[in-house]
């Protein structure tokens, strides 16, 4: 008699039990060491098997990115939440994104890995992230009074993330310790923005 197939709640599971062995393996092992097979061994069913829920080991990193990169939006998400008000809320959510990056590192870390994709990072990973940075967004087009385009907001929001990011790289480094540069959105409009003014006088 035929075996009935899985539902997907079952998948679900299957694939969750995966997803915890190969960051079991990763953590204690490096994510070199991460194999379906090896996977597969932990789990308790073969490798072919595995292969009917996860692609290949590129397709196993991403899950755990995503997962990931979904603790980093909830934690952001919150700070936002909880917030003193926009005119403190960019710093707030930047001591929060270093904090993540110090206290959950494997994750932090894990989120931006590009190893096993080419050197590009996922689509569903980056939409993720920008899912993520989503309340910085609204701060920065709320605290921001002036007209601005969309692609200036943008510009903005990636230089103060840039600064997060970077500051929080040079902290995993031991390269800095208590200086925290983090933008304020209209320090960020007057530095990044200045672009466009500068590309205008350019033209003409």
């Amino acid at each position: 008699m035929p075996r009935k197939p899985l539902t997907e709640d079952e998948k679900s599971i299957v694939r969750e039990k995966a997803a915890v062995a190969a960051r079991r393996i990763m953590d204690e092992h490096g994510a070199e060491k991460v194999t379906i097979r090896g996977i597969a061994k932990e789990v308790g069913m073969s490798a072919m098997s595995l292969y009917t829920y996860f692609e290949n080991k590129a397709d196993i990193v991403t899950y755990l990115q995503v997962q990931a990169v979904a603790e980093l939006s909830a934690e952001l998400s919150t700070t936002a939440a909880s917030s003193n008000g926009q005119d403190t809320l960019v710093a707030e959510l930047g001591r929060s994104y270093v904090a993540f990056a110090e206290e959950k590192s494997g994750e932090f870390n894990l989120a931006f890995r590009t190893e096993e994709h080419g050197g590009v990072m996922p689509t569903v990973v980056r939409d993720g992230l920008m899912q993520a940075l989503r309340p910085l967004h609204d701060a920065v087009s709320a605290t921001v009074k002036e007209a601005r385009s969309t692609e200036e907001v943008d510009r903005i929001v990636a230089g103060i993330w840039s600064g997060w990011h970077g500051y929080a790289l040079l902290k995993q480094a031991g390269c800095v310790v208590d200086q925290t540069p983090i933008f304020d959105a209209k320090t960020a409009a007057a530095t990044f923005g200045a672009a466009r003014a500068t590309a205008e006088v350019a033209a003409h």
